[in-house]
């Protein structure tokens, strides 16, 4: 009988550890909004035979508390549509993770960042007198397109025109959605010979004058390619890139005909993709033997447009560049980009390269997230902290700042609304929010799902505030104020 009391009270005692146990548990698990909520523990990349060497964080130079501040906003939801996350500094993979079933043997659709691939491929044909230079007419590469527009009228569209998207084709990517039946790449897709289709397109200004993002002049690099060497891009990029970089885990997708899908048609693995971002981060080389020159890096990288090509970003030769403020100091970055949020990030005074690979459905202004990550968390972990300033703007330099703004282009308005010593700003569809001063004309807005934005206003000849701009990732919004 004692020995039955005892085990009922062990029994009891046990039972009551288990729900006391299971409790805890949730608690640590799920946040007061019944979200999930989990600690994130650094762990260094696994070393594996794969060209990388790995290192920690500390090791080279990054403050592991930044990095804990994103995972833990992504982990618990407050960051989401993130895929994977791979960083090299210094030469060496410091951090890796991935997310929503993703790991490191997935291979990722990168979407429009083959663009930048393509571009390398160009260049090393260029390199090896496969073709004569940037100069060199368009329409001479398709003499089997007699009958087309670009063909029969000689076009005077050269290879670096169609490179940094100045053709001035007749083209509206970005006008329409993808679906829609008058977008132009669509029409394009729907028929049996994608490139005739180029080339069959109307100009509607002189080349070289405006940037108008393209995807059928990068499906022409791939058709230059094939002709000039003999191969498609696939087969060019196996032998003369991919092989000697050792990525063999990747799909290239094809369009009608068999062409290579040179824009938008790449999956690869995200340490593969940053071997790519490496190898123009040295220059043109891997493992120190040279893969494409210097020359073709520092021309693909640097800005070519002589407009605002997209919110204050740069294009060169099928890569993008920008500048953000991060702890005081202006930082350039160039930059691969996918549709929904895919990138190479390469960023040389750091000695760094980033890649995001993102959810693609469903993800609305995903091309942003990245950007604002890296610059509100990967970044400032790479450079000495900002000085710590006590800022207290007085009322009457708020109350200028005070009233309705507009960027008519997207038909976005905001409001800007003083209370006290102390500014909000109203957006549409977004509650007020306290918006902090980190100048005495600098603010940070923090954006629910993105992160920080840095709001700065500017005056006029006559001491009016004239603008307020919205600084995110590598873009820039320019408000302008209503009188």
């Amino acid at each position: 009988m004692k020995s039955q009391y005892y085990s009922k009270k062990i029994g009891v005692i046990s039972f009551c550890l288990f729900i006391l146990f299971f409790i805890t548990s949730c608690a640590a698990r799920y946040n007061r909004y019944g979200l999930p909520q989990y600690n994130y523990t650094y762990q260094i990349p696994q070393q594996l035979d794969d060209g990388w060497q790995t290192s920690t964080l500390d090791a080279e130079g990054v403050e592991p508390a930044k990095i804990d501040e994103m995972m833990g906003k992504i982990l618990k939801g407050d960051i989401d549509n993130i895929h994977g996350i791979v960083v090299i500094k210094n030469g060496k993979l410091v951090f890796e993770e991935y997310f929503d079933g993703f790991d490191r043997k997935t291979q990722h659709r990168i979407f429009s960042a083959s663009k930048s691939v393509t571009s390398i491929l160009i260049g090393m044909a260029i390199d090896r007198e496969i073709i004569k230079g940037v100069d060199t007419r368009v329409y001479e590469f398709f003499p089997e397109y007699e009958g087309t527009k670009w063909v029969d009228r000689q076009y005077a569209i050269n290879l670096e025109q169609v490179l940094t998207m100045t053709a001035g084709l007749n083209w509206n990517d970005w006008k329409y959605p993808g679906y829609d039946s008058r977008d132009t790449t669509r029409q394009m897709t729907l028929k049996g010979d994608w490139l005739k289709f180029v080339l069959n397109r109307d100009t509607i200004e002189p080349a070289g004058k405006q940037f108008a993002y393209n995807n059928g002049l990068t499906m022409l690099l791939g058709g230059i390619l094939k002709n000039a060497s003999g191969q498609n891009a696939i087969n060019f990029a196996e032998k003369n890139l991919f092989t000697r970089l050792g990525i063999s885990d990747y799909t290239w997708d094809t369009g009608n005909g068999g062409i290579a899908n040179t824009a938008w048609g790449l999956s690869m693995k995200l340490r593969d993709m940053a071997k790519i971002g490496y190898l123009y981060l040295n220059g043109g080389k891997w493992n120190e033997k040279r893969i494409v020159s210097e020359e073709w890096v520092k021309a693909s990288v640097k800005d070519h447009a002589d407009q605002d090509v997209f919110l204050g970003t740069g294009y060169g030769y099928q890569w993008w560049c920008g500048k953000s403020k991060i702890n005081e100091r202006v930082v350039e970055t160039f930059y691969a980009a996918g549709h929904g949020g895919q990138y190479i990030f390469v960023c040389p005074a750091l000695d760094c390269v980033t890649v995001f690979t993102s959810k693609w459905i469903g993800n609305s202004l995903g091309e942003f997230r990245p950007q604002m990550l890296l610059v509100n968390y990967i970044l400032p972990a790479m450079l000495p902290p900002a000085t710590p300033q006590v800022i207290n703007p007085d009322p009457a330099t708020l109350q200028k700042y005070a009233g309705d703004y507009e960027f008519p282009k997207w038909e976005l308005k905001a409001t800007v609304r003083r209370r006290g010593d102390r500014l909000f700003i109203d957006l549409p569809k977004s509650t007020e929010k306290e918006i902090r001063p980190l100048d005495e004309n600098e603010f940070l807005y923090s954006l629910k799902g993105y992160g920080d934005v840095r709001l700065e206003f500017t005056e006029d000849g006559t001491g009016q505030i004239a603008q307020m701009v919205a600084y995110f990732g590598y873009a820039n919004i320019a408000f302008r104020k209503k009188t």
